[in-house]
């Protein structure tokens, strides 16, 4: 068996592997320092997170909306109050209906 020694590609490798490591227990000490001394860690946001965050809260409340909003017509139903409006059934249906016509396309 022939050892060879270290090419140039483990030499990099073990760099990067070390300096990693340095950063990380620079971070450590970094942070251990400022809880010691009393400092907050602050976070900064991005638009587009924020912009994430609101449409997640909204696609919940949306659920819950449309859930309360589905309860609520269970209850018209089975207590004989659920009355259907003629001209809301037609629209529907024309809207229905154009855009299945508009998706053939």
């Amino acid at each position: 068996m022939k050892i060879t020694p270290k090419g140039a590609e483990s030499s990099d490798l073990a760099k990067i592997v070390q300096n990693g490591k340095k950063a990380a227990v620079a971070r450590a000490d970094k942070d251990a320092a400022s809880q010691r001394s009393g400092e907050s860690a602050s976070v900064k946001i991005s638009p587009e997170a924020r912009a994430l965050q609101r449409i997640a809260e909204l696609a919940r409340k949306g659920d819950q909306l449309r859930g309360a909003k589905v309860e609520a017509l269970k209850e018209q139903i089975e207590s004989g109050k659920y009355q259907v409006s003629e001209d809301e059934v037609a629209k529907s249906i024309a809207r229905a209906e154009v855009t299945r016509l508009l998706e053939k396309k």
